[in-house]
């Protein structure tokens, strides 16, 4: 396994060839066959001489056919030829397109063949025109020396007219409206005009919030979405030049140093040098904010970056260096998912591209069975791929450049515990969360009873794995060039102790590296937060958690005041701080009396008199002694046969591996330091075996030291973990 070279896929230009007249697309299936291409008609027989032209035909062909053939189904192939289908609305598959039992649909390219599904529309690059000395916003550009770059497209003339609208989204106040339309050229991405054009604008963390604070506005909540927003003073004069912009945003932070938003501004006073937010802030706002705002005409000066203008359907941009004739440029225009299931079974999709759109890609609701393999999935500004129901999969793909998470699988009854059974395997999910910023995975797991295996999980502003319910399998996995933007964080990540029956889910044979950034804290690899319990940690590798000592609490594994956390068979290796039993939250609640609402809550849920009797009781026996034992300092969870090995880089100054925890006596917390349950775990800063550490192979020799240090300690099958071959 090669972990130093990422694995990418990118591509220089999505203008798809012409489709050849003499293309061929060989099969070797057995079953009825149909056939799909660009060049094709839906008033034909749908074969390979005489194709459909959309999957909507094809999709209603294969109804008919199953149909007339329910007395003797059999298998089902349709073939999709090379080139570039256009979406504009969803495509929806019910009940009544699946595949009958003991037989499979598929949805296929042809052999070598590229097939796109296409959820924009393409813009000619001669659409583009200098700016006109009459264009009444031409003045607004601040930078004069843009001007002569900048150039045009009027998108109504070309029959786009439906741009979006940009909305309130980000932690707690959720994804918003459907995000507004995006600008792609050669099939990345391009900047809406922002300012400052990299970073955070300037702001003093030294002047008094009192002073900072004009009002902090009222608490974003579920019944208080569209309360009052909060107005603070900045420390730039850019102000003045944004007085008659419209639908700017405020991109950052403005209560904690992880709860970003993406705020509309409703106001501001140039003068004074105030901006308004027009909607609340979950917990308002309470810190010197850290932002940048975008969707400014004004502040369009650097290449790559464009402003629509919703009023006259004029869309600016400053084309990226070197863009040359025949680049191919294209909106984003679908907004829906390109790909809805909705109760079909037994399906497979193989072999496809699913470019652009402005919601999802593939929303799967319910329906059993279904696979989606070796697809390409690139440039939704939602989330990629949902899949619910039970028993589906998605495998071999390759998930990026996404707005939100490239995968939510959800699915399993929290009734019975019976397992949703979905599963995403052995594909890469990177570049996600451009627009939906934080605590927005690259896998989301909800339900019961899901997977993620044997997935390379990079380049993502937050985590890269979030854990709801119960009874989750997450293994095999490499999660790595995470939590890069916002802080308080894991790459695995869970909290759900508000909720204590949600539980059970293991976390095995992982490597997680390189998380955080400057100025982050709090990066972790593995991090049971907030009361979350009943996790199995074991056999995972945690490398270099914040490679120098000084880093704010970048930790291998947290623990933060959870119970029956067992954390078993871990290696950590130059971790400044390898583990922390922390009491943080229970210190903070019982300190400002929450912890008095949410035990009530707790008992609340154990108030059913069936629940400990049924399956409950049965998966998880430890439920029945829920409020017999110390629920704020439990003595439940375990930190048992662990190798840490620092080498090149030394603990934190306060760390005490003998406790395995940071020293917070200066906060009060030290003396619950012996409840981390430590017993045989080796702590060493001398080679404890591995085969060939320098070149990043860190399974252990079959007579490493480690064994004897160790006792009972398991090899971890180092080249198993990522994605296979």
């Amino acid at each position: 396994m090669n972990i130093h070279k990422p694995i990418l896929t990118f591509f220089a230009s999505v203008a798809l060839p012409a489709l050849s007249s003499s293309f061929s697309c060989a099969s070797s299936a057995e079953g009825q066959l149909f056939y799909v291409a660009p060049n094709g008609s839906d008033t034909a027989a749908g074969t390979e001489a005489a194709p459909f032209q959309s999957m909507d035909r094809a999709r209603e062909a294969v109804r008919g056919f199953i149909a007339v053939n329910s007395t003797s189904p059999q298998d089902i192939t349709v073939y999709f030829q090379e080139g570039n289908y256009a979406v504009q609305q969803s495509v929806v598959f019910t009940e009544a397109d699946s595949a009958p039992a003991g037989t499979r649909i598929e949805y296929r390219a042809c052999e070598d063949a590229t097939v796109v599904f296409f959820g924009g529309v393409s813009l000619p690059v001669s659409a583009f025109q200098p700016l006109s000395a009459e264009d009444p916003r031409v003045e607004s550009i601040i930078d004069r020396n843009a001007h002569k770059h900048i150039r045009y497209a009027p998108l109504k003339e070309l029959g786009i007219t439906d741009y979006g609208k940009r909305s309130l989204h980000g932690f707690r106040v959720g994804g918003g409206a459907t995000p507004p339309m995006e600008l792609f050229i050669n099939g990345r991405s391009m900047t809406p005009a922002r300012w400052p054009n990299e970073g955070l604008a300037p702001m003093d963390d030294s002047m008094p919030l009192e002073d900072r604070i004009i009002d902090a506005g009222e608490d974003w909540t579920p019944s208080n979405k569209t309360g009052k927003g909060g107005t603070f003073r900045v420390d730039f004069d850019r102000l003045k030049h944004w007085t008659n912009a419209e639908d700017m945003l405020l991109d950052g932070l403005v209560a904690n140093d992880w709860s970003w938003q993406s705020h509309l501004i409703a106001s501001m006073d140039a003068e004074q040098k105030t901006l308004t937010l027009q909607d609340p802030a979950p917990y308002t706002i309470k810190m010197t904010p850290r932002f940048y705002i975008e969707n400014l005409l004004e502040e369009i000066d650097m290449p790559g970056e464009y402003f629509i203008d919703r009023q006259t359907g004029y869309l600016y941009l400053y084309p990226p260096a070197g863009m040359a004739d025949d680049a191919f440029l294209c909106v984003s225009t679908l907004k829906e998912p390109m790909l809805s299931i909705e109760g079909a079974s037994r399906l497979t999709f193989h072999g496809i591209t699913f470019d652009t759109g402005r919601e999802a890609a593939i929303s799967l609701n319910t329906g059993e069975a279904n696979r989606f393999s070796q697809l390409e999935v690139r440039n939704f500004t939602g989330n990629a791929v949902k899949l619910a129901g039970r028993n589906n999969g998605i495998v071999r793909s390759d998930i990026h450049h996404i707005g939100g998470s490239g995968v939510i699988l959800e699915g399993g009854d929290f009734d019975s515990l019976l397992p949703g059974g979905n599963f995403v395997e052995d594909t890469t999910i990177h570049h996600f969360a451009r627009y939906d910023k934080a605590y927005t995975p690259g896998v989301t797991l909800l339900g019961v009873g899901n997977r993620v295996s044997h997935c390379e999980i990079y380049e993502g502003p937050h985590g890269g794995i979030t854990i709801g319910g119960n009874d989750h399998l997450i293994e095999y996995n490499i999660l790595r060039d995470l939590i890069k933007d916002f802080s308080d964080f894991g790459a695995i990540y869970a909290a759900i102790g508000a909720n204590p029956l949600r539980r059970g889910t293991v976390i095995r044979r992982n490597l997680i590296y390189n998380l955080g950034a400057p100025g982050r804290k709090w990066c972790i690899g593995i991090y049971s937060d907030w009361f979350s319990q009943g996790f199995t940690i074991e056999e995972n590798i945690l490398y270099r958690i914040g490679d120098h000592p000084e880093m704010f609490e970048f930790i291998g594994i947290v623990n933060s005041s959870g119970r029956y956390n067992k954390v078993l068979n871990n290696i950590f290796i130059d971790c400044p701080i390898p583990y922390e039993r922390g009491y943080n939250m229970s210190y903070g609640y019982k300190k400002n009396g929450k912890d008095v609402k949410l035990l009530k809550s707790w008992r609340d849920i154990f108030e059913d008199p069936e629940l400990l009797g049924g399956i409950y009781g049965i998966r998880y026996p430890e439920l029945h002694r829920f409020f017999d034992e110390d629920i704020w300092f439990p003595t439940t969870s375990y930190f048992e046969r662990n190798l840490i090995y620092n080498k090149d880089i030394p603990f934190n100054e306060g760390y005490l591996p003998e406790h395995f925890i940071v020293d917070r006596t200066s906060k009060g917390w030290g003396k619950h330091e012996d409840l981390a349950n430590a017993r045989d775990n080796w702590v060493t800063n001398e080679d404890p075996g591995f085969i060939n550490p320098s070149e990043m192979n860190l399974e252990l020799e079959p007579h490493a030291r480690a064994f004897d240090e160790i006792p009972g300690f398991r090899n971890i099958p180092f080249s198993q973990i990522g994605v296979r071959k």
